[in-house]
């Protein structure tokens, strides 16, 4: 059974009220079993609503968020907290531009870090390229707190590649998966999201792993956790994962249907959150599902398939390439 969870009219009488507050605090109080249904309060950062690939915060609460597509052209945009006020910073056809971004990261200077075909890129605040340097099949990015760069994408000699701010390879991080003979259907498997948290800690979401994992590791590299989120509906989600890749090995193609979709670290609760489509699910520290909630647009709407998430004290934003970034009130 589903549950919605609806916000009381400020305005409504005392009684009305009270009544509101009684059904939130019983959906609330399901077990993780039950997964609860978030309809999205607002649409924000309306200007980057075609093609968005992610959102992230950087300092000043501010936004960011990129999208990737041909017409209008790939783009990044930075925006208060609250995504009404937004200014691009990349793209609309100026140089530099933007080829096909993937993922990007901020550092504490608010610089923008950004997968760029087979390139790692940094921006400033004001679009200035500052420096730029090749990756093998980069994916994914994260940025430690000293400015180490950490890159993932179709991984051989670990899961995680570590430069220097100018581009300088500095080691790995993680020991891959065997879990297919083929070399190019393993580094498939072995891809993720990369996640870093307020203490340098390093969270790898693999993609595509048909057994849904998160690997946390330390600012070193030591491997500290290994988690295996559960739900119905990753249940769901790895029966047609599993159908796509059986799929794309007796063809051939390289690829599959990724099963943990986006990652996001809440340093309110400082706990972790992964989505897959249009789940998303909070981990404690055991990596244990606390709860799960189910995000749909609007009332009567479509659910919105999260590629890009980013999780505070109010607020679950979540963002897909079809139709932008939502915000959801978070339940407490």
């Amino acid at each position: 059974m589903k549950h919605q969870t609806t916000r009381p009219e400020l305005r409504a009488p005392c009684g009305t009220v009270c009544l509101a507050c009684t059904l939130l605090l019983s959906v609330l109080s399901v077990t993780t079993d039950a997964q609860v249904e978030l309809r999205a309060d607002k649409q924000i950062l309306l200007e980057a609503t075609h093609g968005t690939q992610t959102i992230k915060n950087g300092p000043g609460n501010k936004l960011y968020v990129l999208t990737r597509s041909v017409k209008p052209s790939s783009s990044l945009w930075i925006s208060d907290y609250s995504g009404s006020s937004m200014r691009m910073i990349l793209g609309g056809g100026s140089e530099p531009s933007l080829r096909v971004p993937k993922d990007f990261a901020v550092d504490r200077d608010g610089n923008a870090i950004v997968v760029d075909a087979g390139l790692i890129k940094i921006f400033s605040t004001d679009g200035k390229l500052l420096s730029s340097f090749p990756s093998d099949r980069p994916e994914s990015v994260g940025v430690l707190s000293d400015g180490r760069i950490l890159v993932s994408g179709l991984p051989k000699d670990g899961l995680i590649s570590v430069f220097g701010r100018q581009g300088v390879l500095l080691g790995h991080i993680g020991e891959t998966i065997r879990v297919d003979d083929a070399p190019g259907f393993n580094a498939v498997l072995n891809a993720g999201n990369i996640v870093v948290d307020d203490d340098d800690n390093i969270y790898y979401v693999f993609r595509f792993l048909l057994t849904p994992t998160v690997r946390k590791y330390t600012r070193e590299g030591k491997l500290v956790a290994e988690w295996h989120p559960e739900s119905p509906y990753l249940d769901q989600a790895i029966a047609h994962a599993k159908k796509i890749y059986e799929s794309n090995k007796d063809k051939g193609i390289l690829g599959g249907n990724r099963v943990l979709t986006a990652g996001a670290f809440d340093t309110e609760t400082k706990s972790l959150w992964v989505a897959s489509g249009p789940e998303v699910l909070q981990l404690d520290s055991s990596g244990k599902t606390i709860r799960n909630f189910e995000l749909f647009l609007a009332e009567g709407g479509p659910p919105l398939q999260v590629q890009g998430l980013l999780v505070d004290r109010d607020f679950i934003r979540a963002a897909g390439p079809l139709h932008g970034t939502f915000e959801f009130f978070k339940p407490h």
